[in-house]
This record gives C-alpha cells, structure tokens and sequence, in this order.
C-alpha cells in the first residue's frame, strides 16, 4: 500500500515538473519561440546531404556521393553559430544570467541574420544542392525572422536622426 502511494506522490512531482517546464517555454517570447524550434530543427537538418552527386559506371553500377552542411568554412559557421544561438537560449530558459553587454534582443539578432545570410550564400555557392539544403534555408530564414520578432518585443530599435553627429 505505502508502495503505491509513493508512486502517486512521486508522479505528481513529476508532472510538476514538467508543467514548470512548459510554463518556462510559454514564457519564452514568440520570437524566440521560433528560434529555438527553426534552430533546433536546422542543426538536426545540417546533418543530412545538402549536396548530392549521381554517376554511372557503365557496366559496373552506378550510385551516389553526398556531404552535409558541414562540409565547408559556411557550413561550419552557419553551425557553430546555430549552437551558440540555442545555447544562448537555453540559458534564458534556465534563468542563467550571461554578463555580457548587448541585450538578449541584439545578440540573438545579430546571429539569427548571421545564421540565414550563412545558410542563403552556402546554398547559392554550393552545386548539386538537395531538397535537405532548401528545408536549411528555409529554417536560417526563420531563426532570422524569429530574432526579428524578438527585436520587436523588446521595444525595436529605435534612431534619432535629428541628432546624428555630422
């Protein structure tokens, strides 16, 4: 009997747990909402052929040769930067304060227009891209126009031109 009901105490702990878990996602604002999904996604992504070659060997077969988004300095980047970018993230989700001098809107900004201008002229340079190259893009574009939305919330930005030095 005392078995089952610590069954039952210890199943409510962990629904609590799970619920503050998604109460801390809700949280979370809109846009960056769709940059931790189109960021999670696109690493995942970046793993699988973005370039394909077929051949025929005649009478010996034929067959095909790929690489992933990781094959070359844009695919690198474009990586390295879509990790720092969740990790950023997933920090905020923890409520782990990061001491560094730009704002949570800049810095996730300034990488999710990084990540898709990455994404944009690795696919434009690469020959033989595949359907998994365009889903890539497709996804940098929303990590851009996620941190764009999160620009947004944060008040945007905002120039006095009136007093610019000249």
């Amino acid at each position: 009997v005392e078995r089952g009901c610590l069954r039952v105490v210890l199943n409510i702990t962990d629904d609590h747990r799970k619920d503050r878990r998604m109460e801390r996602l809700k949280a979370l604002g809109r846009g960056t909402q769709i940059m931790f999904i189109a960021a999670v996604l696109l690493i995942i992504d970046s793993f699988l052929r973005w370039q394909e070659v077929e051949f025929d060997l005649g009478p010996l077969g034929g067959g095909s040769a790929g690489v992933s988004a990781w094959d070359d300095f844009l695919g690198i980047v474009m990586g390295l930067l879509t990790i720092v970018l969740i990790a950023r993230i997933a920090a905020r989700l923890a409520a782990v304060d990061i001491p560094i001098p730009l704002s949570f809107a800049t810095t996730s900004f300034v990488l999710g227009v990084l990540i898709a201008v990455f994404a944009v002229v690795k696919n434009l340079t690469d020959d033989y891209s595949t359907f998994w190259s365009y889903v890539g893009v497709g996804l940098a574009i929303l990590v851009a126009v996620g941190a764009w939305l999160e620009v947004q919330e944060a008040g945007g930005y905002h120039y006095d031109f009136a007093n610019l030095p000249m």
